[in-house]
């Protein structure tokens, strides 16, 4: 299922933009579907890397040597 979405670009941005897809060969749609992607993707990225960091914290910042991973995770 998809659903419609409308917005305003201001004529700079819509310029580089309608220059940027004209010159890759892509839709607006697919390039701001990839954008969309990429930024949750980036942004979960951070919330779970800050998630395990205070994991590592709350766990006494303890470490693991490369022969305990191995054993761990082959």
């Amino acid at each position: 299922m998809s659903a419609p979405l409308s917005f305003r670009l201001d004529d700079q941005i819509n310029e580089a933009l309608e220059a940027y897809v004209t010159k890759k060969g892509i839709s607006k749609a697919e390039f701001i579907r990839s954008a969309i992607m990429e930024k949750l993707e980036d942004d979960y990225d951070i919330m779970m890397a800050d998630r395990n960091f205070e994991l590592w914290e709350q766990d006494a910042k303890k470490v693991k040597t490369l022969e305990e991973m191995l054993k761990l995770y082959g």
